[in-house]
């Protein structure tokens, strides 16, 4: 899963907080009050992204002033200065309300955006470029630094933090409140703070124990190795080389002509001729550059034939018309085509994550812990990317790693496993059909055989949830639904409720709190799909909620 509501102190006169109270997008001529107690930390050049007509990059000054207040506590306001019609204006943005300081692929700079309650709820964050990877760290260092400091935050996560990652892969961290999950304390989304932590990972999941693994794009398993809460935290903290691999696809498609067969020339409505896999965004080979800066390429554009669907010989797969079905072999009603053309790219960081050899994963769960829970051994179920099944044994606070790998019988391949707060273990095949392992134990960690579970009519799960007594998941048509019926004495439940759509991935607490990467956001039809929601008013008498609140969502 993914955002901490801070009261407002502003280091300005009754003037100037009065401007605050405008939009934060609001365009502001009049230069910044003096005070005498404020000190410059930092002015640089970045370049902002202008988002209004004519959108546009533009040169910009930057400066971070801090103010210290009587009791010794520090306010930080962060200035964006620029010239329109050659008069000179600016942006600022109290650090005390910066939700999120994301980094962003946007026309291949250095790019990071800067998230607020309004921005977010706006779907509207300053993004700015530095003219170097160096340039831009530095920057975030220095403005995270000061977030936490406003906040309060310690430098190591607590064994309580929400973990999630960017779909770049970069891994974000919010630290809950102890009343997180009271409703009447529960925290607005937009109003969560958002910090990264180092290293790169393509999931994450983690539990209230302080264990929090990982798996990178080519499947590698990685644990967390860094301190946490109120340990006593190096001074330099046990740094890994970490390193992740992934293949970039672009889609190649053509169109039946009569007279000459397949060509690249299509009909107005079709899709570009060479596009990603929705079809909507045209990418050609050229154009097309790995996720971020910090990649490199470590291969050349080839033909991929692994396309799920099959392909023929050259590496084609045919289907009646966009966006339609596509298989592996020609028929007489087949006029469109397409193939997949893949390149691989490279990262190399430092972090606090260590590889856990030798098998590569696909999926991972670890079960949902209270803090409280004492426990000598945390159940940790996986797939390997060949989807077999896999608990890991002498998982523990103290060995986050565990010792060893433990194969789980199946007799075909899975593609999303979950295990619950009562060692409810549910899974779902590659061919979207649901199980159930029963007799899960910590006598007997891997259970003694499969039930199958009916799946929502004509629907194919692709992933799942397992909370302490509830159950979720998503099908193939971002739609999420609520297992029915669930009892200590019939732990498989009785019938599928669907209770939402448009969303991507759900994931389930130790208290069946439930949080979702949606696939849209309602009002902002051009959003990217990945904000953050938490499902609201979920109690023991209303297990599935009754609404989303919808947070941030980064690229």
């Amino acid at each position: 899963p993914l955002t901490c509501s801070l009261s407002l102190t502003p280091v300005q006169s009754a003037a100037w907080r009065e401007q605050v109270q405008q939009q934060e997008h609001q365009e502001i001529s009049r230069k910044p009050l003096e005070r005498s107690n404020s000190v410059w930390v930092r002015k640089g050049a970045l370049r902002w992204w202008r988002d209004w007509k004519p959108q546009r990059w533009v040169d910009v000054g930057v400066a971070l002033e801090q103010s210290t207040k009587s009791d010794g506590r520090k306010d930080s306001i962060f200035f964006v200065y620029y010239t329109q019609y050659d008069e000179k204006k600016y942006l600022q943005l109290f650090i005390n309300e910066v939700t999120a300081l994301v980094p962003v692929l946007q026309d291949c700079h250095y790019t990071f955006a800067v998230y607020t309650a309004e921005r977010t709820k706006q779907r509207w964050p300053l993004v700015l470029a530095a003219p170097s990877e160096e340039h831009m760290n530095d920057w975030l260092d220095l403005l995270s630094g000061c977030c936490c400091e406003c906040r309060g935050i310690a430098g190591t996560p607590s064994r309580q933090a929400l973990w999630s990652t960017t779909s770049k892969g970069d891994i974000m961290l919010h630290e809950p409140s102890v009343s997180l999950e009271a409703l009447a304390h529960t925290v607005p989304c937009d109003l969560m703070f958002w910090r990264q932590i180092p290293g790169h990972l393509r999931c994450v999941e983690s539990n209230s124990l302080g264990l929090v693994w990982g798996i990178g794009w080519d499947g590698t398993a990685w644990v967390y190795s860094g301190s946490f809460g109120q340990q006593p935290s190096l001074v330099n903290p046990e740094m890994h080389l970490q390193t992740d691999v992934r293949s970039i696809h672009v889609y190649e498609n053509q169109r039946w002509n009569p007279m000459t067969g397949y060509t690249d020339k299509g009909l107005p409505t079709d899709r570009p001729m060479w596009s990603d896999e929705s079809g909507l965004k045209e990418c050609t080979k050229g154009n097309t550059h790995p996720p971020s800066p910090q990649w490199s390429w470590v291969s050349e554009w080839a033909v991929d034939f692994t396309v799920p669907g099959g392909t023929d010989k050259e590496g084609w797969q045919y289907a009646a018309d966009f966006p339609t079905t596509f298989h592996g072999h020609k028929t007489m009603k087949d006029f469109v085509r397409r193939r997949r053309w893949t390149r691989r790219c490279k990262i190399t960081v430092r972090s606090p994550w260590k590889m856990v050899p030798p098998i590569h994963l696909s999926d991972i769960s670890l079960m949902p812990c209270l803090a409280q829970s004492k426990m000598e051994e945390v159940p940790v179920w996986a797939l390997s990317d060949k989807g077999d099944v896999l608990c890991r044994l002498g998982v523990s606070p103290q060995n986050p790693a565990g010792s060893s790998w433990l194969h789980v019988g199946t007799d075909q391949p899975f593609k999303s496993i979950s295990i619950g707060g009562a060692n409810q273990v549910w899974a779902i095949t590659r061919d979207g059909a649901v199980f159930y392992r029963g007799s899960v134990s910590p006598e007997n960690p891997a259970g003694e055989c499969w039930y199958h579970i009916p799946s929502p009519p004509r629907q194919n799960l692709r992933q799942l949830s397992v909370g302490r007594t509830s159950v979720f998941a998503v099908d193939e048509n971002s739609n999420l639904w609520y297992r029915q019926g669930l009892t200590p004495s019939y732990p498989q439940g009785s019938a599928w409720e669907l209770i939402s759509n448009n969303v991507t991935k759900v994931s389930v607490g130790p208290l069946d709190q439930v949080w979702i990467v949606a696939d849209g956001v309602p009002g902002f039809p051009t959003e990217t799909p990945g904000a953050i929601c938490h499902r609201l008013s979920v109690g023991p008498m209303q297990p599935k909620g009754l609404s989303w609140d919808y947070g941030i969502g980064v690229s």
